[in-house]
């Protein structure tokens, strides 16, 4: 219980800052405009690029990899590709092609090239050594495109670019056109800057070239939502167990700094250890009994940083198992990591802020559906649009988080505190679990009671509550 109040005196001091106030009123006037153009944007995206391939068989075609009998592009199974996509002069479709056998690439003008790849259907001939791949005369192809040949004008070329999505536009180009393994990487010069690699399976499934029925898409697709949900379950779980063990176990970061104040003399510090002893309960009942038993207090201190650092390195651990076990495609740098943070997010959110019962029966499901359609969308198709999505679903969550404050927390707070249904100090959430053992009014609750759903306050009879309100009274 204590533990609650110390996050609910955290939730009261931030809902009753006027600046803050103003800040989240402007905010949900501008979020829905933002994400309603940011879904715009996407579809209209998604549709003109994703899953198919526009101007890089007419390109291929130019540079003698076309196999005529089934008129489709082929590369052969030990080529280069270097691809290089130019700023052109604005003419839609204009192509520049340049074909070669040598096992150099060809240099073209720096102040010319907008980004620039190399690829082949398998990882080892890029990563090949270099005086290997001379030796042994492996081909090499040159190709070029103008930017305007991928995208109607520079502007949208420059959004492209700032959502870091141009790479998407190249892999779909790439995979579509050959529709075959591969492995590409975008280059600096001689360095490589990123690397993506996909299998003849991932290109087919989203797209496959034959089509499939109704019921197989609609059976697919229920899969993908199925996987896309238990993604966000289990992410969202480990989060939020980990957020409830940081925030626990952070207070005691503030008892070394208060003991070094007494030590140098700053008695009368604000933060001296009788203060954080009645701020934190839940350490600091354990640090009374020490120091009143003549005790060393530091032991305590110790070991509760040292499972902090544990726990961190457990969660860690976890994120880098999800990317095997849940994010089995490429995508790019970073995304799972945006992801993690965004659930860690929302989850110290909900911790802190979502306490009426308006918020906890809207707030978990709508910014659940949120994540669940972002991994459904990103499982969807070989390589979308990660940065646009994860923005858009951003801008969904920080709606829905702003407008639970506004509508259902704020008023709640200035609502009747000696109604269960208030969150106050003496009950700082109104939905309730049974109190099943006495030491949760001075400890925190159990880790497991994270999983235990709590229950409006109509569900428990008169006398269970008789306590709280009782409670309500007696509080200063």
């Amino acid at each position: 219980m204590e533990f609650e109040r110390a996050l609910f005196r955290i939730h009261q001091k931030t809902l009753l800052v006027e600046p803050l106030r103003k800040l989240r009123l402007r905010c949900e006037r501008i979020l829905p405009t933002i994400v309603i153009t940011q879904v715009l944007l996407l579809a209209a995206l998604h549709t003109s690029y994703v899953g198919q391939s526009s101007c890089l068989p007419d390109v291929l075609r130019r540079a003698g990899l076309w196999n005529e009998t089934s008129s489709k592009p082929h590369l052969p199974e030990d080529a280069l590709l270097y691809l290089t996509v130019t700023l052109g002069d604005g003419v839609k479709g204009m192509t520049i092609v340049e074909a070669s056998n040598r096992s150099k690439a060809v240099r073209l003008d720096s102040s010319d090239v907008f980004v620039s790849y190399r690829f082949a259907l398998d990882r080892e001939i890029v990563q090949m050594r270099k005086t290997v791949f001379e030796n042994h005369n492996f081909e090499v192809h040159n190709v070029s495109l103008t930017q305007a040949c991928l995208t109607p004008s520079t502007v949208l070329a420059d959004a492209l670019h700032f959502f870091n999505a141009w790479d998407g536009l190249v892999i779909n180009e790439i995979a579509y056109s050959l529709r075959s393994r591969g492995y590409l990487e975008r280059m600096d010069g001689d360095e490589v800057v990123e690397a993506w690699a996909w299998t003849k399976e991932q290109v087919e499934s989203p797209n496959p070239e034959q089509g499939r029925s109704l019921l197989a898409s609609l059976l697919r697709k229920l899969l993908i939502l199925l996987s896309a949900t238990f993604s966000f379950a289990l992410i969202s779980a480990v989060t939020g167990l980990f957020i409830r063990i940081a925030v626990h176990g952070s207070a005691v970061l503030m008892f070394p700094l208060a003991l070094v104040a007494q030590s140098v003399g700053l008695s009368s510090s604000r933060m001296s250890v009788n203060i954080l002893s009645r701020s934190f309960p839940w350490i600091g009942v354990h640090v009374d009994v020490l120091r009143r038993g003549g005790r060393p207090v530091w032991p305590l201190l110790r070991s509760h940083m040292a499972f902090l650092l544990v726990q961190s390195f457990a969660y860690l651990s976890c994120n880098l198992a999800w990317r095997f076990l849940l994010y089995r495609k490429s995508s790019p740098e970073g995304f799972e990591e945006n992801i993690f943070s965004l659930c860690s997010l929302l989850e110290l959110f909900n911790l802190i802020f979502v306490r009426s019962p308006s918020s906890a029966a809207v707030y978990p499901k709508v910014a659940s559906a949120c994540v669940i359609y972002l991994h459904f969308y990103i499982f969807c198709s070989l390589y979308p649009f990660h940065s646009l999505a994860f923005l858009t679903c951003l801008g969904a969550c920080a709606y829905v988080m702003v407008y639970c404050l506004n509508h259902f927390e704020e008023p709640a707070l200035r609502a009747d505190p000696f109604n269960n249904t208030t969150p106050t100090v003496a009950h700082p959430r109104a939905l309730y679990l049974p109190l099943l053992s006495p030491s949760w009014t001075i400890e925190a609750a159990p880790l497991w009671t994270m999983f235990y759903p709590p229950e409006h306050a109509s569900t428990f009879p008169e006398d269970a509550m008789r306590h709280i309100q009782s409670e309500e009274y007696n509080m200063p």
